[in-house]
């Protein structure tokens, strides 16, 4: 019992010293999406959009930074500024059942394609999920 304490004690200090996330703690699900909206804190606050249960990659499946995002049962829609500069920023849209994403596309084709879904600032839209 006792070598059973002393070995939990030492791999919670061994633990609290790594700088990894072990429960991706960074990370919230987008409703039942597979997708996770995830906050990396490593000098400025940026996010990205990951399939759930993954380690962020550094630029996501959007290949950029998430600026703005909302999301209904079939597609997530999220601004983002591309990671590779050479790469235009805009609008992306992600079908959930293919996974397949599609953009940058013109705001105003999304506008009319999914009338319903309005964007939130990512740091909003991480703050209200769970």
């Amino acid at each position: 019992m006792k070598r059973l304490l002393i070995l939990s004690a030492v791999l919670m200090v061994a633990l609290s010293g790594c700088d990894t996330d072990l429960f991706n703690s960074g990370c919230r699900e987008i409703g039942d999406s597979g997708y996770s909206l995830c906050r990396n804190d490593n000098g400025s606050t940026v996010f990205y959009l990951e399939p759930n249960h993954q380690e962020p990659s550094g630029g996501g499946v959007l290949d950029g930074t998430v600026q703005s995002i909302g999301w209904d049962d079939k597609v997530i829609v999220a601004s983002r500024q591309s990671t590779f500069r050479g790469d235009p920023d805009g609008l992306m849209v992600v079908d959930i059942a293919s996974k397949k994403v599609d953009g940058p596309i013109d705001p105003s084709l999304v506008a009319k394609m999914h009338p319903t879904i309005k964007l939130s600032k990512a740091p909003d839209a991480w703050s209200g999920l769970r």
